[in-house]
C-alpha cells in the first residue's frame, strides 16, 4: 500500500492505483496480433458513412435525432441509433457533442492503452500498440463490447466508474442504511447497477435499543426504490439497475415475498381506473406504486430446499437476540414465493450452497454464508476480554460496541501477529447441527460442521473436513483486553450478600479489580476451598515459602475488606487461613468462585473479561499455589506446569494464557492405581483416596516460557528465580503454534452465532483462528466490470466455429478488463480495496440463441445444450488461462490468491472435470480437443503462477450492447420472437427483425428461392408457422421464448432451465436470465421450475409468467395497430378503429437489474 502521503484531488470515488503500489512488477505481456497488422489503423480498413440517427415515437413523433453521425457502413441503422442516443457524450447540437463511432471507440481504446502503458502491463511499446489495434478491431467490427459504464465514462470522466455491477453492504444501523441510499445514487448516476442483501437489518417485530419497534427491511426498501426511480443511469435514459435480496430465515421474509405482488395488484386497479399503463409514464399506474425499480430474490439454503421436499418445519430468527420469530411449514413459504412470482415475476431464488461450492476465494469469506457458526458458550477474543458468543450478542443488541482480534496470517498479504477489527455484523444463525472438536493441545470447540478453520497447510478447511494432518492455527500473539472494565461486575453494596439476621460489622467489598485481590483469587482456586455446609472460606499455604511470602499479602487483602481471618497451623506443617462471613462467601460466588469438588473447579467467569493486569495477577496466584517450574538437566528439557483433577479448569487457564500469546498443552494422566494415600492439607491427617478418573497436567514450553515470564511470572521467589535463570541462560526451541484434530463427535442441535470481520474475514474463538461470515454474492463490497462477445462473429460461412479467433478475442478482452480494475473509480473505499485485492471480471457473450439457430440446432435439444456448453467452456478456460499468463508476465496473482490458493485450484479442477459432463457426440471433435488442451494448460499455469483474477466470467443480460453489436439475441437467451418492437425508456419505438433465419434455412439445406419465400412469409405474418416449403421437423429450430400472436409454438419453460444448467459449470458467476412461462402456468408449475433449478445446480433462477404485467417495453406488435381497412356494401374503403380495450399477453425477459417485457396484442 502506498505510504508516500500522495492524495490526488478527488472529484468522485476511490481509485486503487492512487492507494496501492503498482501490482505489476514483471516484464509485461507479449501481445500476439491475430486480427490486425502493424502500422495499419483498424479505422482505416473500413468504409465509413454519415447517417442521421433518429428514433421516433409510437405516433411517429421524433424523440431523438442527430444528423451527420459517422458510422461503419456495415453497422445497421439500429446499432447507429442505439450508440448515438446512448453512448455519444455531450449535449446534442453543441460542438462538444460526439458525432462519430470513431470517437467513442477511440476514446475508450486510447484510455485503456494509456492506462496499460502507465502501469507496466506491456513488455514493450510494440506490444502496447498491438493491444490497442486488436481491441479497436474487436470493438469496431462488433466482435465484442464493454458494459455501458465504460462507454458512458471512460475517456470522458476524469475518474471513470467502469464497473457495471456493485455489491454494497448494509448493516443494522441508521447510518449504514442511509449510506446505502447515497452510495447507490452515485452508482446509478454513472450508469451502473447495485445489489444488496438486507438480511442484517432487524425485523419489524424486533425492538430498537431505545425501546420502540424497528421499521424492518421492507419499509426501507420503499425509500430505496423511490430513490432509484428518480435517477437515470449514466445521465442518460438507462434505468437504474437494482437487486434486493433477503435470506429465507429473516423474520420479515413473508412481507418481503409478498410486497411486490401486492404493489402489482395496486397497479392493475389503477389501470382499470383509467391511469396510464406505461411503465415510465409520470403519474401513471406503475409510477404510483412501489418496488418497480428493483428485482427481488430470496436467498435459500440446501437445508430449506430439503425441508420443502420433506414437508418439514422452517423457523425465522430475530437478528438481535436469535430467538425464534416465526414457525412455518417450509412448503407453505415455498408456495408463497411461487404465488408472488405468479403475480409479478418476483421474487426469484438464489441458491446459497451451490454458489459456495463454486466459490474461488472461500478463505476470504463465503458468498452469502448463512449457517457456519459457533455455540453460545464459545469464547470470542475481543478488546474487552474473552466473551461468550451468547453474551456478546445480547450486549451488542443493547448498543454496546466491540472490536475482535483477527490474525494477520489470514490477510491478503499475510504477516505475523494479530490486530483488532470492528465487526460489521453480529448474527444469530438459528438452531443448527453442532459437533464438538477436540484438538491435540487440549482445546475444545463446538460448532456447525461447515464452519471453517484456518490451517497452515491448506488454508480454510471445514470442521467436517479437518483431518489429523491439518495444522489449525492457534493464537500465537497477545490478544489483550485493552478496553476491559476495571469495575467489578457484581453489586457494590455488601448488605446484598449478608445472610439473614447477620449482624457483623460492615464489609469494604471492592468495587474495582486490584492485582492483590486477583492474586488471592488465583491462590484460592488452586489451594483453597469452600467448606461444605458452612460459610467458611479456607486458603491453604503448604510450605514455609508460601507461608512467609504469600500468606501476609493475602491476609492484608482480607483485612482491607474489613475481615478478621483466623490463621492456624496443621499437624503436617501446612497453614490455613480461614474466614467465616456469609457476605464474603456470596461475594466470591458472585465473582464465579463456587463450592465444587476438585474435579469440577473452573476459573471464575468474571476473570475472562478483566483487564490484562488482573488476569496476569490471577494466573500468578494460581501457578504460585499449584504450579511448578520443572527442569530435567539430563534431557535438557524444562517446562512450567499446572496440575489438576479438573480438565475444565485447565482448559479455562489455557484460554487465559492465550490472551497473552502463551501457548500450552494439556496432557491426560490416567490413575496409577485404584487408590492412594495422601496427607490432607487442612488437618495433616493421613487419608486414603480412591483414584476416580484421570488427572491432567498443563505444560508451557519453548518461547512461551519467556512470554509467561514477561507477562505473568510466579509470586514465590524460588519458582520466579528458576524462571529468571531459564530466561537468562537459555534460548528456547521453537514449538508448534498449531493444533491437530484428535476427536470429532456430533453433540446435538443448538442455537448458534457468528459475526462478520471486514479486514481479514477471520476472528479467534477458543484460541483458534476461524473464518467469519460474509453476507453477499461473491464478496461483500465488491464490483465487477463486464464485457460480452458476439458469438455470431465467430461463425464461419460453412457453419464451423472459428475457435482460434474466439480465443484471441477472449485474451484481448480479459486483458482490457484487467487494466480497468485499478484505474476505475469506486464509490466506497471498501469496494475499492476488494476490487483491487480480488479483481473480479465478468466476460460473457451474446447471440447464443442466434448462433444455435444459424447452425440448425434447436435451443431445446441435447445438441443445442452441448454446443452451448463447449463454447462457454472454451471462453471460461481461455479467460482463466490468460489470467494466469497475466499473473506470470506481470509479476503477481491477485493479492488474495495466496490465502485462497487451495480452494481456488480446487474450483478450477471442478471446472475442468465438468468437461466430462458434455455429451461429446453432439460437439465437433476439434472443439472438444481444444477445450481439453486449454484446461490442461490453464491448470498448469495456475498451479505455477496463480491467477490475476478471482472471477473471470458471468452471463449478463447484454440488453443495450446487444443492439450495438447487431445481435439477434441477448446473453444466453433464445430469441424473444422472430419479429418484435422495443419501446424505449425515454420514449420512441424500435422495430427489431430477426436476421438469423436465412442462415438457419441455408444450413438446413433450403434453396435461395425457398429461403426468400419463407422470410417474406415471416415479414407478412410475424410467424414462421405455416410458411411455404418449411418442413415440420425443422420448426423446433425456430422456436422462440414467446408464442407469436398468430402461432402456437414456443419454448417450454424447462428448456430455459436446462440450458442454464448446461453452461453454469463453466462460469465464475451466475447467469442473468428469466424463465418465461405461459399465461396458464400455475404456482405449482413455478414451484417445479424453482425445485428443478436447485437440483440441476443453478446458482439463481427467476421466472416471468406471460400476462402478469400490464405493460412492458418490448412487444411483438406496435402498441397502436394500424387502422384496418374493411369493405362496405358500397365497396368504398372505410376506417375501423381498434377498441380501446383488447386482449394481450405479456412476457418478462431478463433479470439482474435489467428488466424488460413484451406485450403481444391479440385483437382480431
Amino acid at each position: 500500500m502506498r505510504t508516500d502521503g500522495v492524495r490526488a484531488e478527488r472529484r468522485y470515488g476511490f481509485i486503487p492505483r492512487e492507494k496501492f503500489d503498482n501490482i505489476n512488477t514483471g516484464k509485461g505481456l507479449r501481445i500476439q496480433r491475430y486480427f490486425t497488422k502493424p502500422g495499419v489503423d483498424p479505422f482505416d480498413t473500413v468504409e465509413w458513412e454519415h447517417r442521421t440517427a433518429v428514433i421516433t415515437g409510437e405516433r411517429g413523433e421524433v424523440v431523438f435525432e442527430q444528423k451527420d453521425v459517422e458510422v461503419p457502413a456495415f453497422w445497421s441503422q439500429l446499432a447507429t441509433n442505439v450508440v448515438a442516443s446512448k453512448y455519444f457524450r455531450g449535449q446534442v447540437g453543441t460542438p462538444e457533442r460526439e458525432h462519430s463511432v470513431r470517437q467513442v471507440i477511440g476514446r475508450v481504446v486510447e484510455t485503456l492503452t494509456r492506462w496499460g502503458r502507465e502501469m507496466g502491463y506491456f513488455a514493450s511499446d510494440k506490444d502496447a500498440d498491438a493491444f490497442r489495434d486488436e481491441l479497436k478491431h474487436l470493438l469496431l467490427h462488433q466482435y465484442a463490447a464493454f458494459n455501458s459504464p465504460v462507454w458512458f465514462n471512460v475517456g470522458i470522466e476524469p475518474r471513470a466508474q467502469s464497473s457495471a455491477c456493485f455489491i454494497v453492504s448494509v448493516d443494522d444501523t441508521m447510518e449504514s442504511i442511509l449510506d446505502l441510499a447515497k452510495i447507490e445514487g452515485m452508482i446509478f448516476k454513472f450508469g451502473s447497477g447495485s445489489g444488496s442483501n438486507l438480511s442484517r437489518i432487524r425485523g419489524s417485530k424486533e425492538y430498537l435499543s431505545g425501546g420502540g419497534r424497528a421499521s424492518g427491511p421492507v419499509s426501507f426498501m420503499r425509500g430505496f426504490d423511490a430513490f432509484a426511480g428518480v435517477i437515470k443511469s449514466g445521465g442518460k435514459t438507462r434505468r437504474a439497475a437494482k437487486m434486493v435480496v433477503l435470506n429465507v430465515d429473516h423474520p420479515d421474509i413473508v412481507d418481503f415475498i409478498e410486497c411486490k405482488a401486492k404493489e402489482e395488484k395496486k397497479a392493475w386497479a389503477l389501470i382499470e381506473a383509467g391511469y396510464d399503463p406505461g411503465f415510465d409514464t409520470p403519474g401513471g399506474a406503475y409510477d404510483s406504486v412501489f418496488f418497480q425499480n428493483a428485482n427481488h430474490s430470496v436467498r435459500v439454503t440446501d437445508e430449506f430446499m430439503r425441508a420443502v421436499e420433506e414437508d418439514g418445519e422452517w423457523c425465522t430468527y430475530a437478528r438481535t437476540t436469535g430467538e425464534v420469530m416465526g414457525r412455518y411449514k417450509a412448503r407453505e413459504l415455498f408456495r408463497k414465493i411461487a404465488e408472488a412470482a405468479w403475480v409479478c415475476g418476483d421474487p426469484g431464488l438464489q441458491f446459497h450452497d451451490t454458489t459456495n461450492r463454486w466459490h474461488t476465494v472461500k478463505n476470504s469469506g463465503p458468498i452469502n454464508a448463512s449457517n457456519p457458526c459457533f455455540t453460545g458458550d464459545s469464547l470470542v477474543y475481543t478488546n474487552k476480554g474473552l466473551i461468550p458468543f451468547r453474551e456478546l450478542m445480547m450486549r451488542v443488541a443493547q448498543g454496546e460496541s466491540f472490536l475482535v482480534y483477527t490474525h494477520n496470517r489470514t490477510a491478503v498479504e499475510p504477516v505475523e501477529g494479530v490486530r483488532l477489527s470492528e465487526p460489521t455484523q453480529f448474527m444469530v444463525t438459528g438452531v443448527n447441527e453442532v459437533w464438538r472438536l477436540r484438538f491435540s493441545n487440549g482445546i475444545e470447540v463446538r460448532c456447525t460442521p461447515n464452519h471453517r478453520f484456518f490451517t497452515l497447510n491448506r488454508g480454510m478447511v471445514r470442521a467436517d473436513e479437518l483431518t489429523p494432518d491439518d495444522a489449525v492455527l492457534v493464537a500465537d500473539a497477545p490478544c489483550l483486553p485493552i478496553d476491559a472494565s476495571w469495575r467489578l461486575p457484581v453489586p457494590d453494596d455488601w448488605r446484598q450478600f449478608r445472610a439473614k439476621g447477620e449482624r457483623h460489622a460492615r464489609l469494604n467489598l471492592p468495587t474495582e479489580w486490584s492485582a492483590p485481590f486477583a492474586e488471592m483469587l488465583g491462590h484460592l482456586t488452586g489451594d483453597g476451598s469452600f467448606v461444605p455446609s458452612s460459610m467458611m472460606v479456607v486458603l491453604i499455604y503448604g510450605n514455609a515459602e508460601e507461608q512467609e511470602q504469600l500468606l501476609p499479602r493475602h491476609r492484608a487483602v482480607l483485612e482491607s475488606l474489613g475481615l478478621r481471618p483466623n490463621i492456624s497451623r496443621q499437624a503436617n506443617g501446612t497453614v490455613q487461613m480461614r474466614v467465616t462471613r456469609a457476605a464474603l462467601n456470596r461475594f466470591l460466588q458472585a465473582l464465579g468462585m463456587h463450592r465444587v469438588t476438585a474435579a469440577e473447579k473452573r476459573v471464575p467467569h468474571t476473570l475472562f473479561q478483566a483487564p490484562p493486569q488482573i488476569v496476569a495477577a490471577y494466573l500468578r496466584g494460581l501457578f504460585s499455589a499449584d504450579g511448578c517450574a520443572r527442569e530435567d538437566q539430563n534431557k535438557g528439557t524444562r517446562y512450567i506446569g499446572l496440575g489438576s483433577k479438573s480438565l475444565a479448569l485447565l482448559q479455562d487457564v489455557q484460554q487465559l494464557l492465550l490472551m497473552f500469546g502463551v501457548q500450552s498443552r494439556i496432557y491426560t494422566l490416567p490413575p496409577k492405581g485404584p487408590s492412594f494415600r495422601y496427607t490432607r492439607k487442612r488437618d495433616g491427617q493421613q487419608v486414603t483416596y480412591e483414584s476416580k478418573g484421570n488427572t491432567y497436567d498443563l505444560r508451557i514450553t519453548g518461547p512461551s516460557i519467556r512470554r509467561f515470564y514477561e507477562y505473568i511470572g510466579f509470586a514465590v521467589a524460588s519458582k520466579q528465580q528458576t524462571l529468571e535463570r531459564w530466561v537468562r541462560e537459555h534460548e528456547f526451541y521453537a514449538v508448534r503454534v498449531d493444533a491437530h484434530l484428535v476427536e470429532r463427535e456430533f453433540v446435538g442441535y443448538e442455537l448458534t452465532y457468528n459475526l462478520t470481520e471486514p479486514q481479514h474475514h477471520t476472528y479467534i474463538v477458543n484460541g483458534l483462528v476461524v473464518a467469519n461470515c460474509s453476507e453477499f454474492v461473491f464478496l461483500d463490497d465488491t464490483s465487477c466490470n463486464l464485457a460480452s462477445l458476439n458469438l455470431m462473429k465467430f461463425r464461419l460461412p460453412d457453419g464451423a466455429f472459428d475457435v482460434e479467433a474466439f480465443r484471441a478475442a477472449v485474451r484481448i478482452m480479459i486483458t482490457a478488463q484487467e487494466i480497468i480494475v485499478d484505474n476505475s473509480a469506486y464509490p466506497t473505499e471498501r469496494i475499492c480495496d476488494n476490487s483491487h485485492n480480488f479483481r473480479p471480471l465478468g466476460l460473457g457473450y451474446a447471440n447464443l440463441g442466434a448462433l444455435l439457430m444459424s447452425l440448425g440446432l434447436p435451443y431445446d435439444s441435447d445438441a443445442g445444450r452441448a454446443y452451448a456448453a463447449i463454447i462457454t467452456a472454451i471462453m471460461h478456460g481461455e479467460a482463466y488461462r490468460q489470467s494466469a499468463i497475466i499473473a506470470r508476465d506481470c509479476g503477481a496473482p491477485f493479492p488474495g490468491f495466496a490465502l485462497n490458493r487451495e480452494p481456488m485450484l480446487d474450483v478450477m479442477r471442478m471446472h475442468a472435470d465438468a468437461l466430462n459432463q458434455i455429451q461429446a457426440q453432439y460437439v465437433p471433435e476439434y472443439l472438444m480437443q481444444t477445450a481439453r488442451a486449454i484446461y490442461d494448460e490453464m491448470l498448469q499455469l495456475g498451479e505455477q503462477y496463480g491467477y490475476r483474477n478471482a472471477q473471470v466470467t458471468v452471463l449478463a443480460p447484454t440488453g443495450t450492447i446487444s443492439f450495438m453489436l447487431d445481435c439477434d439475441t441477448t446473453g444466453i437467451e433464445p430469441d424473444i420472437a422472430l419479429v418484435k418492437y422495443k419501446t424505449l425508456v425515454g420514449g420512441g419505438l424500435l422495430k427489431i427483425v430477426n436476421t438469423t433465419v436465412p442462415l438457419a434455412l441455408q444450413q438446413l439445406g433450403y434453396s435461395a428461392e425457398q429461403i426468400e419465400a419463407i422470410t417474406r412469409y415471416i415479414d407478412e405474418h410475424d410467424t414462421i408457422e405455416g410458411a411455404p416449403y418449411l418442413k415440420e421437423e425443422h420448426l423446433p429450430v425456430f422456436d422462440c421464448a414467446f408464442r407469436p400472436a398468430k402461432g402456437t409454438r414456443s419454448l417450454a419453460p424447462m428448456a430455459h432451465v436446462k440450458m442454464m444448467a448446461a453452461v453454469q459449470p463453466f462460469l465464475s458467476g451466475a447467469i442473468s436470465k428469466t424463465v418465461n412461462m405461459p399465461h396458464d402456468a400455475t404456482p405449482e408449475d413455478i414451484e417445479n421450475i424453482y425445485m428443478q433449478a436447485w437440483k440441476l445446480g443453478l446458482k439463481a433462477i427467476a421466472i416471468y409468467r406471460d400476462g402478469s404485467k400490464r405493460t412492458q417495453p418490448l412487444s411483438t406488435k406496435k402498441p397502436e395497430e394500424e387502422k384496418a381497412q374493411l369493405p362496405v356494401p358500397t365497396e368504398r374503403p372505410v376506417r375501423r378503429h381498434l377498441p380501446d380495450e383488447r386482449k394481450s399477453i405479456t412476457h418478462k425477459f431478463s433479470i439482474a437489474g435489467h428488466e424488460g417485457y413484451i406485450t403481444v396484442g391479440m385483437y382480431e
